[in-house]
């Protein structure tokens, strides 16, 4: 069939101009710029959809309104809304035993009161520990970090704490070496790991 039947019979087929392909075995649809469209079902070619995008996202930039400036600080607290700290010259608010702020409340007694890790925040009294949760945290973020350069040997990541430990508690580091030793591991996790202090 020559190529110009072949082209109007195409057309007629589809409903809209086509052209051919750059091998000429193709015919694809055709866009108004006169070049061949991606797909059958786009109208535009790759150029002209480029500035379509274009044209709709300047129209869009135009009708957004300008955003409102932020302010530049909180207002102030408002005084009677909240309790304030009994302790003179504190200006924190309140929230211990409804006199006292966290500050000054671990200041009173900072054996009792305070985390046992930070020794800064107030004990926490749902933990039989008494860590606070910023500490717990970061307990959980240096275990995860340690389980992980370790490479998962349980015997290895506790035998790296029990060295650390050594300097400040000793009696804590020979608890943990005792788990280590009693059946806490495998023996093959024994074999690996040399406790040499």
């Amino acid at each position: 069939m020559p190529t110009d039947e072949r082209l109007q019979q195409w057309e007629a087929e589809h409903g809209f101009a086509g052209i051919f392909s750059s091998t000429g075995r193709d015919i694809n649809r055709k866009c108004a710029c006169g070049k061949r469209t991606k797909t059958l079902s786009s109208p535009f070619c790759r150029m002209c959809t480029t500035r379509a995008h274009s044209l709709l996202a300047a129209d869009a930039q135009d009708d957004v309104p300008e955003p409102r400036p932020k302010p530049r600080r909180p207002p102030p607290a408002d005084r009677s809304r909240y309790t304030w700290c009994k302790t003179p010259q504190c200006t924190r608010i309140a929230k211990h035993q409804g006199r006292l702020c966290p500050q000054c409340f671990v200041a009173g007694d900072p054996v009792t009161r305070a985390c046992p890790a930070c020794k800064k925040s107030p004990r926490a009294g749902n933990r039989r520990s008494g860590v606070c949760s910023s500490c717990l945290r970061n307990i959980h973020r240096a275990a995860t970090r340690l389980w992980t350069v370790s490479g998962g040997n349980m015997a290895l990541a506790c035998t790296a704490l029990a060295q650390q430990g050594m300097e400040s508690d000793a009696t804590a580091s020979a608890q943990l070496l005792e788990a280590l030793q009693t059946d806490k591991l495998t023996p093959e996790d024994m074999e690996r790991v040399a406790f040499d202090f």
